[in-house]
């Protein structure tokens, strides 16, 4: 065997065993029946999964998103780049939600694109991606402060009914303090409570500087109860405070209760040790794009920066979304869906069926031009044709590309561009032999003849597919890297492997080839 027969050969075996390796994860994935998914370690399960030939939305099913930013609330210096701020911020906010490959990309100049294959709750994604996350600690008024106001409220409630009212006995006394149950107010009462609110002349007795909040819904003996607070408008400390937000189990009050950790930035730490300080004894409400998330006792200086919002009785999975929005930020300004469409995974299957069945029309049709115009050579190139597809879903996964319909497109596109470099191969083997060259010499000098219009026929459909993925935006995009990976692996198969063949067959002493 000639040293570059050798060569040659040591650089293809190689090859194959990496590809052979690199799909392996995506074999092994694909036949993971989903008990048992369940069962391994999430961690080994998100290396497997990263390293499987992941599917895009239109093959694996999901969400498709289109937000717009409002910047209407916004100066002319914050409004710029407002866009690009939130865009990253969704960015963080889906990473760590845990999506595998997603694509979030700009449109227009106040709207922001979000695919989210494989995604299935839904609710819980539009929740994540939406929020401002607008996190403030403020002071809460103090007891008797609050308890005085009330009572003035419920006074003049009082006084306005029995004014408007034909029968004064059926006006009753506290109207709005009757409402109250452990200092909460049921759900199903809310809309009466604000009424009462709106009432003329309460406003006049609820201070400037004070507005009031409901806490979280909490669960009282099987109905919510929500607890009104009148919050200090003035802001302590914001979310940009915080450096991290950590989910945990445990609270002083429940030791099974759900809550967040929040650490804080140095700068952050010393005014927290003096607000805290100087507010023994009373409540600081957290609060969260206007909802007040907790409402503990200052017991006493806070010196280290951390505090924690407790989450009461809600799902562990929750303070798990609180920490993350909280950690990944706020956004500059309030988003709104604008559209919204889900691809169910059904019609994904439907679409990977008609790519499979078009790869094996395409795929036998070339087959048969190939043995029957070429002969031998021609099941040669079928048989390298193979290689090809091995390699490109090789190295689509070992790039972490995204194989969507289009891309399937392109690996049909690829199938019958497989076997060009081959037929320009051979073509010029065949007039070496009709110029009387011995097998040898029409091998060397077919290959070497036709290596220049391989690469020129090649080079320019690689740069449009590069051109496609690099200003193309989803389908467009996956159809263009699968064009310029197929491209690459039919001139190496094609100037290698069938090389490397012809070459061994020559050195065998045969003469004559079919060809």
């Amino acid at each position: 065997m000639r040293p570059k027969i050798r060569v040659s050969a040591i650089i293809i075996l190689v090859t194959l065993i990496l590809a052979a390796w690199q799909l392996s994860y995506t074999w092994r994935y694909v036949k993971m029946s989903p008990e048992k998914k369940e069962l391994i370690p999430k961690s080994a399960l998100k290396k497997l999964r990263d390293k499987a030939i992941r599917l895009g939305l239109d093959l694996q099913g999901g969400m498709h998103i289109v937000l717009e930013v409002d910047v209407s609330k916004l100066t002319e210096d914050e409004r710029k780049g407002a866009r690009d701020r939130a865009l990253e911020i969704l960015r963080n906010r889906i990473d760590q939600f845990g999506v595998s490959e997603p694509s979030i990309a700009k449109q227009s100049a106040n709207r922001i694109v979000i695919q989210l294959p494989g995604v299935v709750d839904r609710v819980r994604a539009k929740e994540l991606i939406g929020r401002t996350a607008q996190l403030e600690f403020r002071l809460i008024e103090k007891g008797e402060t609050t308890d005085e106001i009330l009572k003035k409220i419920d006074e003049l409630v009082y006084k306005k009914q029995l004014g408007e009212a034909e029968d004064t006995l059926e006006v009753f006394e506290n109207p709005l303090l009757s409402l109250f149950y452990r200092r909460r107010i049921a759900e199903r009462d809310i809309t009466l409570f604000n009424e009462y609110l709106n009432i003329d002349g309460v406003s006049q007795i609820i201070p400037t500087d004070d507005e009031l909040l409901w806490s979280k819904p909490a669960e009282i003996e099987g109905e919510r109860y929500l607890e009104p607070l009148l919050v200090k408008k003035k802001v302590c400390l914001k979310g940009d405070a915080i450096v991290d937000a950590r989910a945990a189990i445990g609270t002083p009050k429940n030791p099974v209760g759900s809550r967040v950790d929040l650490t804080m930035t140095t700068q952050a730490r010393r005014k927290w040790a003096r607000i805290t300080g100087a507010n023994v004894g009373r409540r600081i409400a957290i609060v969260l794009d206007g909802i007040v998330q907790s409402a503990p006792v200052v017991i006493e200086r806070i010196a280290g920066g951390k505090s924690m919002i407790e989450m009461g009785a809600s799902p562990f999975k929750e303070a798990q979304d609180l920490a993350l929005i909280i950690r990944s930020g706020a956004l500059p300004a309030p988003v709104k869906i604008v559209e919204e469409r889900s691809v169910g995974p059904s019609l994904g299957i439907d679409s990977i069926k008609s790519g499979v069945r078009s790869m094996y029309i395409g795929g036998i049709a070339v087959l048969l031009f190939m043995i029957i115009y070429y002969a031998a050579c021609g099941a040669l190139a079928d048989f390298i044709l193979f290689f090809n597809i091995l390699f490109l879903l090789a190295i689509l996964s070992g790039f972490s590309a995204t194989l969507t319909l289009p891309g399937i497109a392109g690996i049909v596109l690829v199938i019958g561009a497989g076997v060009d470099a081959n037929v320009l191969i051979f073509e010029r083997i065949r007039e070496e032999l009709a110029a009387g060259k011995t097998t040898r010499a029409a091998i060397d000098a077919g290959f070497r003849r036709a290596f220049r219009t391989i690469i020129d026929a090649n080079v320019t459909t690689f740069l449009i597919a590069i051109i496609l993925y690099y200003f193309g935006r989803g389908p467009i995009k996956g159809f263009g890297i699968t064009l310029a990976i197929g491209i690459t692996v039919n001139i190496f198969t094609a100037m290698v492997m069938t090389k490397l063949v012809l070459d061994f067959i020559a050195s065998k002493g045969i003469k004559k080839i079919s060809i």
